[in-house]
């Protein structure tokens, strides 16, 4: 009895040690205690997670497998031993271990993330998209917002191919998408390859003013927009130097000004949207909301502004034969009870 309760005060003091960076004293004590069967599962995970922390990788390899393999209560040696593995560039194995863990306890993020990378960084690359979109409740973008998070992370620590993997992925969920592009160029800037970094530009060109469409239909400030996406798209106006996509940087930069509260600044961008490009109504439509929004229905002069802009853009839909559209500007003009005559 004595010495059960003499156990559990040292077992309460090794994470008290641990906080306070001594490390050797809190080795020995967890040895101590192991040596006598105390807690076994408990101070072995223990262990193997401080000499994990130590960079003692083989102990705790050892200490999270002699948990797999003597104990029922696994799951965590299971989760531990998976991100060793992955620390160490085992990933065929912390694959393996994290579907093991799945077996015991539903899958949480972390788990997700580091079985992802693994079947990335092991090839396995339609298996990994299909696992992603499934932990990602098949949502695209937040996928998309993950995986260039990721990117800019391995960018930043210098492992260039495993961003050029994750960018691989990109590509099979979101085809030619301008983001993936601009990183692309990057990593290859950044490793020297000035003619792939040129040809991956050169391609960018081209297919940037057909994302652009084809994705942002901008027809109603009030939808939510992602606006890390529309910041990562805004980055292609710095290796715009001939300003091909002027109108849609506009564009884009009204929209994140609008997203961020600052109207004043969106209502500018969109002017400038449409100095570019006077005969797209995007512009139009886009600066009339704005122009709705500080009027407030109130102020006279912004609510005739933005009524004016509703008619152009209308017109503008009539001259496409988009006459979906039309009405629906004729709908925002009744909206603010316009007293013009259509």
């Amino acid at each position: 009895m004595f010495e059960n309760i003499k156990s559990i005060i040292v077992y309460k003091t090794i994470d008290k040690l641990i906080h306070n960076g001594q490390y050797e004293s809190a080795l020995e004590k967890l040895n101590q205690l192991i040596s006598i069967g105390f807690k076994p599962v408990d101070t072995m995970l223990k262990r193997g997670n401080l000499c994990h922390k130590l960079l003692m990788t083989e102990d705790a390899y050892s200490d999270y497998t002699y948990i797999i393999n003597n104990y029922t209560q696994k799951a965590d040696a299971y989760k531990a031993r998976m991100n060793l593995n992955f620390e160490i560039g085992n990933y065929y194995e912390a694959i393996i271990d994290a579907t093991r863990y799945e077996e015991y306890k539903s899958s949480d993020e972390n788990t997700q993330k580091v079985k992802f990378l693994s079947m990335v960084y092991t090839e396995q690359c339609e298996e990994a998209k299909n696992y992603i979109l499934e932990a990602f409740n098949q949502n695209k973008y937040k996928v998309l917002q993950y995986l260039f998070n990721k990117t800019a992370q391995l960018i930043t620590e210098d492992d260039l191919s495993h961003a050029l993997k994750i960018l691989q992925i990109i590509d099979i969920i979101d085809k030619d998408n301008p983001i993936k592009l601009l990183k692309e160029a990057n990593i290859y800037a950044l490793g020297g390859d000035k003619q792939k970094e040129s040809e991956i530009m050169l391609k960018l060109r081209t297919v940037f003013p057909k994302y652009f469409i084809s994705h942002f239909r901008f027809t109603d400030l009030y939808e939510e927009r992602d606006l890390l996406e529309i910041c990562f798209l805004l980055e292609l106006k710095i290796f715009d130097k001939e300003e091909a996509f002027a109108y849609p940087m506009s564009i884009l930069e009204g929209y994140r000004n609008y997203t961020e509260g600052h109207i004043t600044d969106a209502k500018e961008s969109f002017e400038k949207a449409i100095a570019i490009c006077p005969q797209k109504p995007e512009g139009y439509v886009l600066l009339a909301e704005t122009l709705q929004l500080m009027s407030g229905y109130k102020n006279s002069d912004f609510k005739e502004l933005a009524e004016k802009n509703y008619k152009i853009a209308m017109q503008i839909y009539e001259s496409e034969n988009l006459l979906y559209k039309a009405e629906n500007m004729r709908r925002q003009l009744k909206h603010l009870n316009s007293n013009i005559v259509i």
